[in-house]
């Protein structure tokens, strides 16, 4: 018998009892679209955190603190080449940091911003997108985040009425105005290492460029970065030599290596190691979240698994009375010479159609399912706690992955449900099959 021949025989069987056919590929659509539909929680969530942490920080970033044995203070231009040597580096960006500084404009001051001098070349590298404007070309030209209006707070205003509770300057004693192109007053004071005479310059700066606002909307970046320039202008007049080595080099507070892709981080990392600094790799938070997840998704799938069990004893109920139903025919079969093996097939290939129907059926109104979810709940959760949900959060994701773990659960399951029935077929007794008995 042909399998052409044995799928006719399975389509004329499955027509005798359509309603029972269907209602059997119904329980194991919805045994599918449950597993499915629960385990898609966890690639959701899984997806939101990761996005959120890609846009919150590099993953290729590795942050060093120094050489274990070091008694310096900062890194030199020696320590710089150095790592840009190591293999797998795409950039080193170095950092010097202003100190003390504030900045006034027409009557208001930002007191608080983090102000760095760095190479623009290797910030581009590295990332840096502007709103509006361009990058410092001349030594007083700065750039300023797009934060930086929102701390820029009116001089004449006591400060208990400046502030909300959340610590924000209020809106209306902000800076209202566009800031590029605008020339801003930097004060800088520090006390220089062994005397105790602190010391203040002022210099006119140019905001040239506004950086683009943060991927994560609940990230607040104050910040200022400045040409290596202007660093040393203002050092040079505060007489800060403790930032510079003897030879007059600068010295650098903060280093940061980026690889070239997440899978060189680890290469890096062991290389960092065998030359004594100390570093530090967002990667080895980001593996511990997938970890954590992935035994979260897991322990979603068994769950889900549940119900496709629960729905494969309604399998094992249609194959057993499609076997009684069907003596009559399994035992002609038999008796002009069928083979055993032949009659299992037959009922194994209803079994394996009933499982795929019903799991491509499950599959299909578990993807409208978590579209309905991730379209409806946001709004829902926006009118209940009146906060904007952040767009990068999705409560529900179904990855090919899913479906083929669905679908081959689904699969294995309904062929063990349908091979004991197919079983029986195989020992059905002709004479007795004959007389419509069993």
């Amino acid at each position: 018998m042909t399998f052409v021949d044995k799928w006719r025989f399975v389509r004329q069987n499955m027509k005798k009892n359509r309603v029972r056919v269907f209602m059997t590929i119904l329980a194991a659509a919805m045994g599918s679209c449950f597993l499915i539909v629960l385990a898609s929680v966890g690639f959701g969530l899984h997806d939101s955190i990761v996005k959120d942490q890609l846009e919150s920080s590099v993953i290729t970033k590795i942050d060093i603190y120094g050489k274990n044995e070091a008694d310096q203070i900062g890194f030199t231009s020696e320590n710089i080449s150095e790592l840009q040597e190591i293999e797998g580096v795409k950039t080193v960006r170095e950092i010097q940091h202003l100190g003390e500084t504030s900045y006034h404009i027409d009557g208001y001051t930002n007191e608080i911003p983090e102000a760095i001098a760095v190479n623009f070349e290797k910030e581009k590298q590295v990332g840096l997108e502007l709103e509006s404007g361009r990058l410092p070309e001349a030594e007083n030209e700065i750039v300023v985040s797009k934060d930086f209006a929102k701390r820029l707070a009116q001089d004449d205003v006591e400060e208990k009425d400046l502030y909300t509770d959340e610590g924000m300057v209020k809106t209306e004693y902000q800076y209202q105005e566009d800031l590029l192109n605008k020339e801003v007053e930097l004060q800088a004071s520090a006390t220089p290492e062994g005397t105790n005479e602190p010391r203040a310059t002022t210099e006119t700066v140019k905001i040239v460029g506004i950086e683009a606002a943060s991927a994560n909307e609940y990230v607040y970046i104050n910040t200022v970065k400045t040409t290596p320039a202007l660093k040393r202008k203002l050092d040079e007049t505060l007489q800060m030599s403790d930032n510079y080595t003897k030879q007059g080099d600068p010295l650098y507070g903060q280093v940061e290596v980026y690889a070239s892709n997440a899978e060189a981080v680890d290469g890096i990392l062991s290389s960092l190691e065998e030359k004594d600094y100390q570093a530090y790799s967002n990667l080895e938070e980001f593996k511990n979240i997938n970890i954590l997840f992935n035994v979260a998704k897991a322990g979603l799938i068994i769950v889900g698994t549940i119900a496709v069990l629960i729905a494969s004893i309604g399998i094992y109920n249609t194959m057993t009375m499609a076997v009684t139903e069907r003596a009559p025919d399994i035992g002609i079969m038999k008796a002009i010479g069928a083979n055993p093996k032949t009659i299992k097939q037959i009922f194994l290939m209803e079994s394996t159609f009933i499982g795929l129907a019903g799991a491509l059926i499950g599959t299909a109104v578990a993807y409208l399912i978590s579209f309905s979810v991730n379209a409806g709940v946001p709004i829902i959760l926006e009118q209940i706690f009146s906060e904007e949900i952040p767009e990068t959060l999705h409560l529900s994701s179904i990855p090919f992955l899913l479906v083929a773990i669905s679908v081959s659960i689904c699969l294995i399951v309904t062929i063990l449900s349908g091979s004991r029935p197919a079983k029986q077929a195989t020992n059905v007794d002709v004479l007795r099959a004959l007389r419509r008995e069993i």
